[in-house]
């Protein structure tokens, strides 16, 4: 995608990973809406990036993206200062940690991001818009979180990705693009202020490389913006090439899972297949295919 004079609306970035998708976004010649909860923080940012980018580049709209009111005269606000019909880019970004409890992490982290989706959808349909939705996710949406006190991060992450991935699967939805970006432990304040299983997590971001900086990860969202096609969960972990996530739930997925318990019971008569059963059922295969190529050949 050619992002040069896209418009970008980018909730929760007047720091941390949303500053540094604006920053790798005007670079590449985007304009961008900066938006934040915390005015001070995104005035501050905002006289930052016109110094460098220029007056007419940027612009900051308060907004606290768990009321609809406010989240809708974010979008009308952006389009009114750059003068176009409608934002070419959402990125719902803002997003808390487990110290506000598992509601106010499902009001954030999941709520606030279908509200932002519901929004971009009902204008880019209205308009004709070929846009892209990009949604902030973690590699906690992937992977069981530490315990109890992850619960509403851990959840709401996940909805993130199944959200991506629902709507990106919807063939009536093929104008607008849906994805997501799965960053591990990065150097931001929602990871330095966790005030949870500090220990367990420490030892966590040291076996998986440290932390990340908030630049790595916005190199991996320009691509994941630019190069990766819709349903796309791009993890970026310390360390690894940046990498699409294959979604394990698709169709063709779940028919080999079927297919394969079927065999499974066949053979052995189980009635509840595990998952070692299954891995071992697939191996059996791999080696019954890789003997009949000998024979063939």
């Amino acid at each position: 995608m050619e992002l040069y004079n896209q418009v970008v609306l980018i909730t929760g970035s007047a720091q941390g990973l949303g500053r540094a998708f604006a920053v790798r976004l005007l670079t590449a010649g985007a304009r961008v809406a900066i938006s934040d909860i915390n005015t001070e923080n995104g005035e501050k940012t905002l006289s930052e990036l016109r110094e460098r980018f220029g007056q007419d580049k940027v612009c900051f709209v308060r907004c606290d993206v768990t009321d609809e009111v406010e989240f809708r005269n974010l979008f009308d606000k952006t389009e009114e200062f750059f003068k176009v019909d409608c934002v070419d880019i959402l990125v719902n970004n803002a997003g808390i940690n487990t110290n506000w409890g598992w509601k106010k992490c499902m009001q954030v982290n999941i709520m606030a991001v279908m509200t932002g989706n519901e929004i971009a959808m009902e204008r880019m349909k209205k308009t004709g818009k070929r846009g892209q939705v990009i949604n902030t996710a973690s590699m906690a949406g992937l992977a069981p979180g530490f315990g109890e006190d992850m619960i509403g991060y851990t959840v709401s992450k996940h909805g993130v990705v199944a959200l991506t991935r629902t709507m990106a699967a919807d063939p009536r939805l093929t104008a607008v693009q849906h994805k997501c970006i799965c960053p591990s432990w990065t150097d931001t304040e929602i990871v330095s202020s966790v005030n949870t299983h500090k220990e367990e997590i420490d030892k966590h971001i040291n076996s998986m490389g440290g932390l990340m900086t908030v630049e790595n990860v916005a190199e991996g969202f320009y691509r994941l913006v630019t190069e990766c096609g819709t349903g796309t969960a791009l993890a970026v972990t310390a360390n690894t090439p940046f990498l699409i996530v294959p979604d394990y739930s698709v169709f063709p997925a779940i028919t080999s899972l079927v297919i394969m318990a079927r065999l499974v019971r066949r053979v052995t008569g189980a009635e509840l297949v595990t998952r070692n059963h299954l891995i071992v059922g697939f191996i059996l295969v791999a080696l019954l295919f890789l003997q009949l190529i000998t024979w063939i050949f």
